[in-house]
């Protein structure tokens, strides 16, 4: 039996955080979402999540969450608007909004080191 991968999922958006939360639950991941970095970063199995997505509406403060992404120490994909500029560090994987939900899995099967699931048709 094989152990599903944790993603942290950061969204103060209530519905985008769910639709997130389900384009990943269907794909097999465990998910563990919250309103807030800190208490999603913070929450006692965090430390098993293999990566985090974070909306940038979450963010109110580059410096503080560099330091939050750091001591993480998992990648991070940020979520962004078109015309969004997100520090480059390297840690993150920056991904536009909108999308549909495969490049979001995509990513996630990047950063945690998996090969994502074949396509059937």
């Amino acid at each position: 039996m094989t152990t599903a991968l944790v993603v942290i999922v950061v969204a103060p958006d209530g519905d985008f955080r769910r639709s997130l939360e389900f384009a990943l639950q269907t794909e097999g991941f465990a998910v563990e979402s919250r309103a807030e970095i800190g208490p999603a970063i913070e929450y006692p199995g965090g430390r098993a999540a293999s990566c985090a997505i974070i909306d940038e509406k979450a963010i109110y403060s580059w410096p503080e969450a560099a330091v939050t992404f750091a001591t993480f120490g998992r990648p991070v994909i940020f979520l962004v608007g078109e015309k969004s500029m997100p520090p480059d560090l390297p840690f993150l994987t920056v991904l536009t909004k909108p999308f549909l939900g495969r490049p979001l899995i995509d990513a996630v099967h990047a950063v945690a080191g998996q090969a994502p699931h074949a396509w059937t048709t």
